[in-house]
């Protein structure tokens, strides 16, 4: 998006918000305050518990991360530390030299890529000339998946189980997805494709179900990353400008008026001809 808002002069750069404007506002105002005693023993104890979360996070992602914001928040406590010398090693992950020059990506998305993949192969019906690259697939898949819960009290970090799921890119992310996980099973339980790869084991399909069922809500829908629970009004601490609604896990049910509206759409604009116009 940076990139995209560069290239047009800054001609999409967002609006800049109220509660953005109150934050800034706030830490003009307080900073001074919370570096100075004894406020600065309340700052420290805040900064301390902050770091051990986002190292706690570094662990269990094998130093991929989320996103950027550990490696700054790293780089900042100790620029010369294992955490992010650690961080240096994960840049291939990151940026590369393709055919077209340097590449770029977040963490990547390896197990939903190949997820979606799969089912779309599958729905080819045939299995029998692409079997070698469904088995390559599934063998992905399979090594792909969270074995083990994240490690230590993960509960104390308030975090949910992650053993059975998968991630958005790999087994070393160990950030589950309760969307990847449902369509990595998708492909897995196709009995049309059981000739193709090598079982698993049923306890880690039902690890993977396991996972479903603890992140489903109260009202039937799924949260993404962690289960709900935490109060509406800490949407309003969200200080990103391009995302709204990201602070909380919000219940997705809505999202299955949202297929079914999608679904009628592409059938409806389908020529006799099994083909669709574009523009």
């Amino acid at each position: 998006m940076a990139s995209l808002v560069i290239q047009l002069g800054g001609s999409l750069s967002p609006p800049f918000s109220n509660t953005r404007s109150d934050v800034d506002s706030l830490y003009i105002c307080i900073e001074p305050l919370l570096t100075r005693w004894p406020f600065n023993k309340l700052r420290q104890k805040a900064l301390e518990v902050t770091m051990k979360h986002i190292h706690y996070e570094d662990e269990n992602s094998r130093y991929i991360t989320i996103g950027f914001i550990e490696k700054l928040a790293s780089w900042v406590e100790n620029p010369n530390g294992d955490y992010f010398k650690k961080y240096l090693a994960r840049i291939p992950d990151y940026i590369w030299v393709a055919e077209d020059g340097m590449t770029m990506q977040t963490f990547g998305s390896e197990a939903w890529d190949t997820s979606f993949a799969l089912q779309a192969l599958i729905a080819c019906n045939m299995t029998n000339e692409i079997g070698s690259i469904l088995k390559k697939g599934h063998e992905f898949i399979k090594e792909s998946q969270v074995k083990e819960n994240l490690s230590g009290d993960f509960k104390s970090m308030f975090l949910h189980i992650s053993k059975g799921s998968w991630t958005f890119s790999d087994q070393d992310h160990g950030c589950k997805i309760s969307d990847g996980t449902a369509e990595v099973l998708s492909p897995l339980l196709n009995d049309a494709t059981r000739n193709c790869w090598c079982k698993m084991e049923s306890r880690q399909l039902f690890d993977a179900v396991n996972i479903l069922r603890s992140l489903q809500c109260k009202n039937g829908g799924l949260a993404i990353w962690e289960p709900t629970g935490a109060a509406k009004w800490l949407e309003l601490l969200n200080p990103i400008e391009f995302f709204a609604d990201v602070v909380l896990e919000h219940e997705t049910n809505e999202i299955n008026n949202f297929i079914t509206n999608a679904v009628r759409f592409i059938e409806d604009t389908q020529r006799p001809d099994g083909s669709r116009y574009v523009w």
